[in-house]
């Protein structure tokens, strides 16, 4: 550094404070100060800084003044003062050249404060280092803060973000020997052309699950998701995933279709307002906005509606997160073709959910975190209820209680048949025929409390325990059995239903869950791992069939058994993973169902 150059550092330090001090602004005057010493070119370098008299380049430094501005480092008024001063500087060297001795070598500047330094000759080795590392400096910081090239992309890509994960899986599926046959499938029946329970007028068996033929699956599962902040409040995101069907339970698709295409969902769609920090609102289709595991729910289970979630410190604690969430969930609308059949039909068919959740989130300390949360959820005229006399026979396409069958169901729930069908008078005795719906015997009201611990066995090793609660508040066989209709179990046929009697069913409304888990709880990053053991235990009627967990047990509820699992992160956001699930039945005739899982997923 030359004594111009320490003299140019002081004149722009004391602007009074009004430069930001920042490694940018240090590197452009660094640089600045190179070329007022090297600006002379009749004097050797060694001459010239002896001397003092080296001009700066003016038009350099106005340009590298206005660069600044330009790039938000300095303010126009404190340009224009370096702009003249820098002019006044350049004056007052070209007279002090003339009248000075070309030999001279007097000290300008000399240091007038405690630790200042004046340096008369600085190598060009030295100032090569010195302008190579403010370059890498300049250049990273540039790319970092998106001003080295500007105007390269329009506002609104910095705005979206896109997101995705892909999973392929093997999967064996195993039937004890010692399983029940004939097990009718009421989801394929509600699903498809009602079914002829009337012996004397239909030969033919319902549609059954498989209790018997193991088989070996290859499957993916693929989501593909947008998300764009509109405000800094408002965001809104949509999210695409494959699956088999448009039920609620799964996304997976399996393979093996003569390489035909898959189907592909609108899986999300959703906005999200959030008024403050700690508050938001969420409408549309999203993701399950509450604290819980999939003894309820499944995991890809998605929710319509809305929910407000809020999270915030206790106040006067600040180890203490209180959060909650509320909302409301359409289930099931009345078709118009069906309300227009059966225009006295009660309005009440719609089936809504109501949720609510609070809960509690305490670091105790560095290596044990405590979270737990009880909710309420009220699913609302599920409940499936006899119909008025059905005259099928005089033409009619459907009866007043149809709409009460489940869209979406897989098995366990107690169910009843919903037509009562008129006799056709014209037919001898017993020889009408009866094309039945299905619809749930109860309602489900349920109470779910929650309970996870994080913690550390060792400096190395992490432990989370998980435990879960459900009881279905409105299960209550004496309501069941005093309806018109006898209940059926998925685990009875439709035709001997009418054999059912209160003394031989057996069923229940309590869920529970425990989970330990050994290592990194989510495997994002390489190396890490976990190994899990879960037991699971699903009375028949303690939540809704239709929701739970597609794996185990196949789907459904009525299932009791555990899960061992293991996972292995082979690259970032991308891993390899084991599961073995062994289910049984908790009530009924046998139905024992072994389940293994390889998988690799990746996400992005």
């Amino acid at each position: 550094m030359s004594m111009d150059t320490a003299r140019g550092r002081r004149s722009v330090m004391g602007e009074g404070g009004r430069l930001r001090r920042t490694r940018v602004c240090f590197a452009v005057l660094g640089a600045l100060g190179m070329t007022l010493a090297g600006g002379a070119h009749a004097q050797s370098l060694e001459t010239q800084a002896a001397a003092g008299t080296a001009p700066p380049t003016e038009s350099t430094v106005i340009n590298l003044i206005n660069l600044l501005v330009k790039q938000g480092v300095l303010t126009k008024a404190s340009a224009s003062g370096l702009i003249a001063q820098a002019q006044a500087e350049a004056a007052q060297a070209k007279a002090a050249s003339a009248s000075a001795p070309r030999a001279a070598a007097a000290v300008v500047n000399a240091p007038t404060q405690p630790g200042d330094v004046a340096v008369p000759y600085v190598p060009q080795v030295v100032r090569d280092q010195i302008r190579d590392q403010v370059k890498q400096e300049v250049v990273a910081q540039a790319k970092a803060e998106n001003w080295a090239q500007p105007n390269t992309f329009p506002d609104w890509v910095s705005r979206i973000t896109i997101n995705g994960d892909v999973r392929v899986r093997d999967e064996g599926e195993y039937f004890s020997p010692r399983n029940v046959t004939g097990l009718t499938n009421f989801a394929a029946i509600n699903s498809g052309t009602p079914y002829d329970v009337n012996p004397n007028t239909n030969t033919s068996v319902p549609p059954q699950l498989n209790t018997t033929q193991d088989r070996n699956e290859a499957s993916v599962r693929a989501r593909l998701g947008v998300t764009a902040v509109i405000s800094d409040q408002l965001s809104t995101g949509v999210q695409l995933a494959s699956g088999d069907t448009d039920g609620p339970a799964s996304t997976t698709t399996l393979l093996g279709n003569d390489f035909g295409r898959q189907n592909i969902w609108l899986n999300q769609a959703w906005f999200k307002y959030q008024p403050l920090g700690w508050l938001n609102v969420t409408a549309g289709r999203f993701d399950n906005p509450f604290f819980s595991s999939d003894l309820l729910y499944s995991r890809d289970l998605e929710f319509d509606g809305i929910a407000t979630n809020f999270r915030h410190l206790l106040p006067g604690n600040d180890s203490v997160t209180l959060f909650g969430t509320a909302g409301v969930f359409p289930i099931q609308y009345s078709s118009d073709s069906f309300v227009g059949e059966n225009a006295d039909s009660s309005s009440s068919n719609t089936k809504w959910m109501l949720g609510a959740q609070l809960g509690a989130e305490w670091k105790i300390d560095e290596q044990n975190k405590l979270k737990g949360a009880i909710a309420y959820y009220d699913f609302m005229n599920l409940k499936g209820e006899l119909s008025a006399p059905c005259a099928l026979y005089l033409g009619a396409t459907s009866c007043s209680t149809d709409d009460d069958a489940p869209a979406s169901m897989q098995k366990g729930n107690t169910l009843i048949a919903l037509r009562n069908i008129a006799q056709n008078p014209n037919l001898p005795a017993g020889d009408t025929p009866e094309p039945q719906l299905f619809g749930l015997a109860y309602n489900y009201r349920l109470f779910d409390a929650k309970l996870e611990w994080d913690t550390k066995v060792t400096d190395l090793f992490k432990l989370r325990l998980d435990g879960e609660y459900v009881r279905n508040l409105a299960y209550n066989t004496n309501t069941a059995f005093s309806a018109a209709s006898t209940p059926v179990n998925n685990y009875n046929n439709a035709s001997s239903s009418s054999t059912v009697t209160q003394a031989d069913y057996k069923s229940g409304a309590n869920g529970f869950l425990f989970k330990v888990t050994l290592g990194e709880p989510d495997t994002l990053e390489k190396g890490q791992w976990n190994f899990s053991v879960t037991y699971k235990y699903l009375e028949p009627d303690a939540v809704l069939d239709a929701f739970t967990d597609p794996d185990f047990n196949l789907g459904g509820t009525n299932a009791k058994g555990y899960i061992i699992g293991a996972q292995y992160a082979v690259a970032r956001n991308a891993w390899l993973s084991a599961r073995y699930l062994s289910a049984r039945e908790v009530y009924g005739p046998p139905l024992s169902i072994d389940v293994l899982q390889l998988e690799l997923d990746a996400h992005f």
